[in-house]
């Protein structure tokens, strides 16, 4: 049911993901996915879940050995490769987040929770650049988190809309950025006369 929901909201939409036609895409009888779920809420709490685990044991798989700048590099490929390899999923868990702005939404617990945890994972990048001395003391990393991920979501967005975007080109980009602002600069040397 969550393939078929995944399906649904990349075709229809949230509106059109409705239990009835989730469970019919599903091949089980209409009420199937209110039972298991109990509501459209329910069963989309459970699809964010399952798109999250996919990304989040990728995402370790690529972060594997890494800390400061190299995780947070790794993490741009290794969301450039999810993105391009499961575009449907990233599709899908975009249209959930952007249904979690209504004030009804039962689901916003998940976004904020899944977001706060990704904000999380990059300020730990840079304190453990900061220790190594490969990242600048000079950054903050809370600060950093809040718009390493907001360029993500931005990248996303764009890309899901307009597919002729460039991703990799983009990522590309966002990384050279990225390790100009990060990298600690070693002091200029005075030459002494």
């Amino acid at each position: 049911m969550v393939n078929a929901t995944i399906e649904l909201l990349n075709s229809a939409g949230m509106a059109g993901a409705t239990l009835i036609a989730i469970g019919e895409r599903a091949g089980y009888s209409r009420g199937l996915a209110s039972h298991h779920f109990g509501s459209k809420s329910g069963l989309f709490r459970k699809v964010l879940k399952h798109i999250t685990s996919i990304w989040t044991d990728e995402l370790q798989r690529n972060l594997e050995g890494k800390t400061g700048l190299g995780a947070i590099l790794a993490a741009l490929d290794a969301h450039r490769d999810h993105m391009l390899h499961l575009p449907d999923h990233m599709r899908a868990m975009n249209i959930l987040w952007t249904g979690s702005f209504d004030p009804a939404s039962e689901f916003k617990p998940n976004v904020i929770e899944f977001h706060r945890i990704q904000r999380e994972a990059a300020a730990t990048w840079v304190v453990a650049g900061q220790e190594s001395g490969e990242i600048s003391k000079d950054v903050n990393p809370g600060s950093f988190a809040e718009q390493f991920y907001a360029s993500l979501l931005g990248l996303n967005y764009q890309w899901l809309v307009n597919p002729e975007i460039d991703l990799k080109a983009s990522i590309d980009a966002l990384k050279l950025n990225i390790v100009a602002l990060l990298e600690a600069k070693k002091p200029l040397e005075r030459e002494i006369k």
